[in-house]
C-alpha cells in the first residue's frame, strides 16, 4: 500500500488577476473541453486514448472527468520553471513556449489548465511511467477567482497517492461553470458540432492526421456508452452521391501565400475547403457569420479550428460566394491572438500582412475552374428561379378576385397583404398628400431589428410638429406585438387594419384610434378607413 502522505499546499505562481481573466473570457463555454483535448492529445503526451465524460453530480451539479493514459505528470515543488514538473506547470502558467521553455505540441499560453478552476472541486489523479503518483484537491476554485475581492486557489497535492491505473491522468472537473447544464452535455449533434468545428477532432492538416492522435472517446447521458470518434475536420467533397441538384467547389490544392514586409516580418497562411449549393446535405446551419460552426470561414491554429473570422471582411472584390455555402479553413502559425483565441489581434504589424495574403488567396480562388463553373450554374438557377416567381407574381395578379385600392378614384396599389405592401402603399400616399395629416415626411427607414421609420407629421393645422418620431407599420394592428417593440418608444402605429378594430379607442375620426397595450396608450391610424380610399378589383 503506498504511503499517503500530508497533503502539501502548491502555491501558484501566476496572479489571479491573469487567471480570472482567462475564465471569465472563454470564446464558448465549452472550450475546457476544447483545451483539455488538445492537452492529452500532444506527441509528448504518448497517450493512446482519451476519454472525455459529462455527467451530472448530485452535489456538484453537470461536470466533466478528461482521462488519458499517457505519461502522467511529475511534481518538483520548484519555482523555478526549468526544474518545474508537468504537474507543476498544469496548475501554473509557465507550461507554454510564451514562458520560453520548451512546450508541448499545442501548448500556447498556458491556458488550458485555468480554465478548469471554474468549478466547484477540481481533482487530479495522475501516475508517470516510473511509479511516482500524486493526486490534487482544489476546494471551490471558482468562488476563490470571482468573489469580489478575488484570491488564488490554494492545491492541495498528495504524493504518493493510490491510483487504480498504470500511468496517465484523470481529471474531475466538478460543478463546472456554477454546474449549469449547456445543450451540448444531453444533445449529442450540437456536442459534436462544437467538437470538429472548434477542438482537435476537426484537425485540419492531413500529415499530422496521418501520424495518428490517441482514441478519442465521448461519453454523456445521451451516449451512455461511449463513442470513438473519427478525427479530421468535415471537408465538403465532391466524391460520393449528392442530393438533386447540387454543385460542390473545392480548394484543391490549398491555396498557400507568404507575405512579408520591408522589416522581415513574414506571415504565411493555407486556405483550405468547399463550398456547395444545398447546404442541408452537409448540415450547415446559418446562426450569423460569426456565430456558425462550420460555416464561412474559421480560423486554425497548429491545425485546430479555433472561431470564425469575419467572411465579408476577408473575401475580395467580385467574389460571388456567400459565407453561407463555404466550408473554409485559413490555417495560420504566425499571428498573435487574444488570450481567449477568439479574436485576431490588430498589433499593425502581422495582422495587416494576414489580411493581405488571406484577401489573395480569396482571389486564387476566382481563377479555379471550380469556382467559375460553380457561379455560372447558381447564376443560370438564380435566373430561372426570379422568371418563375416572377411570372407567379404576375399571374397572382392578373387573377379575377384581386383587390386592388384606389384613392379618390386613382389606382394606388393591390389590397396590402403584408408589412413590406403597407409601407409601400403609405409612401405611395404620402407622395400624393393623401395621408389624414397636414403634414407628415418620412425621414429615414430601417428593415432592420427596432422600428420601422422616423419621421416628421403634425396632425392638424393647429397641431404641434412633432419631430423624428417613431413610427411602426403593421398589415395588421395585433402583430404590433410579435415583434418585440418596446411601447415607450412608439408614437404612432399605421396599420392597414385591426382583427379587434371594435376594442380600440375610437377618436372623433374614423380611421384614428387609441390602443392600451402593455400599460401604455398608443396612437392608431388605419390606412384602410382613411377617406377617399376605396376597395374593388378592376
Amino acid at each position: 500500500m503506498p504511503e499517503l502522505y500530508e497533503p502539501t499546499e502548491h502555491e501558484i505562481t501566476v496572479g489571479v488577476g491573469i487567471i480570472k481573466q482567462v475564465v471569465q473570457n472563454r470564446a464558448h463555454p465549452l472550450d475546457v473541453i476544447r483545451e483539455a483535448v488538445s492537452n492529452s492529445c500532444a506527441k509528448e503526451v504518448c497517450a493512446s486514448f482519451f476519454k472525455i465524460t459529462i455527467f451530472y453530480d448530485g452535489t456538484y451539479g453537470w461536470s466533466l472527468i478528461f482521462e488519458d493514459d499517457g505519461i502522467g505528470m511529475n511534481y518538483t515543488g520548484d519555482k523555478t520553471p526549468e526544474k518545474q514538473g508537468r504537474l507543476d506547470r498544469f496548475l501554473n502558467l509557465a507550461y507554454s513556449g510564451i514562458a520560453g521553455l520548451r512546450s508541448d505540441e499545442f501548448g500556447f499560453k498556458g491556458l488550458g489548465s485555468k480554465l478548469m478552476y471554474l468549478s466547484k472541486r477540481l481533482e487530479i489523479e495522475t501516475k508517470t511511467e516510473t511509479g511516482e503518483s500524486n493526486k490534487v484537491i482544489i476546494e471551490n476554485p471558482r468562488w476563490h477567482l470571482l468573489k469580489e475581492k478575488p484570491e488564488l486557489p490554494m492545491p492541495a497535492i498528495y504524493k504518493k497517492a493510490p491510483v487504480s491505473f498504470e500511468h496517465g491522468t484523470i481529471i474531475r472537473v466538478y460543478g463546472y461553470d456554477d454546474g449549469i447544464k449547456y445543450d451540448e452535455y444531453e444533445n449529442p449533434d450540437k456536442l459534436k458540432q462544437y467538437l470538429y468545428f472548434r477542438t482537435l477532432l476537426g484537425f485540419s492538416r492531413a500529415e499530422r492526421l496521418r501520424e495518428g492522435f490517441p482514441r478519442i472517446i465521448i461519453k454523456t447521458p445521451a451516449i451512455p456508452d461511449g463513442e470513438e470518434l473519427i478525427k479530421g475536420f468535415p471537408w465538403i467533397k465532391k466524391e460520393g452521391d449528392h442530393v438533386e441538384g447540387q454543385k460542390i467547389g473545392a480548394i484543391d490544392p490549398p491555396i498557400t501565400v507568404i507575405r512579408e514586409d520591408r522589416k522581415g516580418n513574414k506571415v504565411s497562411v493555407t486556405l483550405k475547403g468547399g463550398y456547395a449549393l444545398k447546404t442541408g446535405e452537409f448540415g450547415m446551419s446559418d446562426y450569423g457569420i460569426l456565430e456558425s460552426k462550420g460555416i464561412g470561414l474559421t480560423y486554425a491554429w497548429k491545425g485546430i479550428p479555433y472561431f470564425n473570422l469575419d467572411f465579408n471582411h476577408y473575401k475580395t472584390q467580385g467574389f460571388e460566394l456567400y459565407y453561407k455555402f463555404c466550408r473554409f479553413v485559413v490555417e495560420c502559425d504566425e499571428i498573435e491572438t487574444d488570450i481567449a483565441r477568439s479574436r485576431i489581434v490588430s498589433d499593425g504589424v502581422k495582422e495587416p500582412l494576414f489580411t493581405a495574403a488571406l484577401r489573395e488567396a480569396f482571389r486564387n480562388i476566382m481563377d479555379t475552374p471550380d469556382y467559375k463553373e460553380w457561379v455560372s450554374y447558381r447564376r443560370e438557377l438564380k435566373r430561372k428561379d426570379l422568371g418563375t416567381t416572377l411570372n407567379q407574381r404576375k399571374d397572382k395578379l392578373m387573377e379575377k378576385g384581386q383587390k386592388w385600392v384606389y384613392y379618390k378614384g386613382e389606382l394606388v396599389h393591390k389590397e396590402p397583404e403584408n408589412e413590406h405592401d403597407v409601407r409601400a402603399m403609405l409612401w405611395k400616399l404620402e407622395g400624393l398628400k393623401a395621408l389624414p395629416f397636414y403634414y407628415f415626411k418620412t425621414l429615414e427607414h430601417t428593415a432592420q431589428k427596432g422600428i420601422d421609420i422616423i419621421a416628421d407629421y403634425q396632425e392638424k393645422d393647429f397641431s404641434e410638429k412633432k419631430l423624428f418620431q417613431a413610427v411602426e407599420a403593421e398589415h395588421i394592428l395585433e402583430n404590433y406585438s410579435d415583434h418585440d417593440h418596446v411601447p415607450e418608444q412608439t408614437s404612432l402605429i399605421i396599420a392597414w387594419d385591426s382583427k379587434n378594430r371594435e376594442k380600440l379607442t375610437k377618436t372623433e375620426r374614423e380611421w384614428k384610434y387609441v390602443w392600451e397595450f402593455a400599460g401604455v396608450n398608443l396612437n392608431v391610424v388605419l390606412l384602410k378607413y382613411v377617406p377617399g380610399i376605396e376597395i374593388k378589383a378592376k
